[in-house]
């Protein structure tokens, strides 16, 4: 009975994206850099953040542009504000991450989302630390 309330959950939830779909968007982990939290082919819900609305803060794993090459997303931990108002990102597997740690802070403005929730793969399903 908790299975198929669950998998009828799961089945809705991508009406329910649609109709919140300016506030939440859906992500596929690419990379090891958040292992172990975050693995490749993990599918993520991720809320959008803004300066002025919705923020992340230090702890959330986000998503944010890549200072280097603007057009790839990075998905990293927020670890702190850094001085002078930037985004001290780092991944949680530092021998597979390129951060902050090699390009600095990234500009606030630069964070665009906030992990909340992975749905798949199922065994792995619920929310992200």
């Amino acid at each position: 009975m908790r299975l198929a309330l669950f998998l009828g959950w799961l089945l809705a939830l991508p009406a329910a994206l649609g109709i919140a779909r300016r506030r939440y968007r859906r992500w596929e982990v690419s990379g090891r850099s958040m292992a172990p939290a975050l693995e490749p082919g993990d599918w993520l819900i991720v809320e959008r953040v803004s300066r002025r609305g919705r923020r992340a803060r230090p702890g959330d794993i986000v998503l944010a542009r890549d200072p280097r090459e603007p057009a790839r997303t990075l998905v990293k931990r927020l670890v702190r504000i850094a001085d002078g108002g930037g985004a001290w990102l780092e991944g949680d597997n530092p021998a597979e991450s390129t951060d902050s740690r090699h390009f600095g802070p990234v500009g606030l403005d630069e964070v665009f989302g906030r992990v909340r929730w992975r749905y798949w793969p199922l065994r792995r399903a619920g929310t992200v630390r």
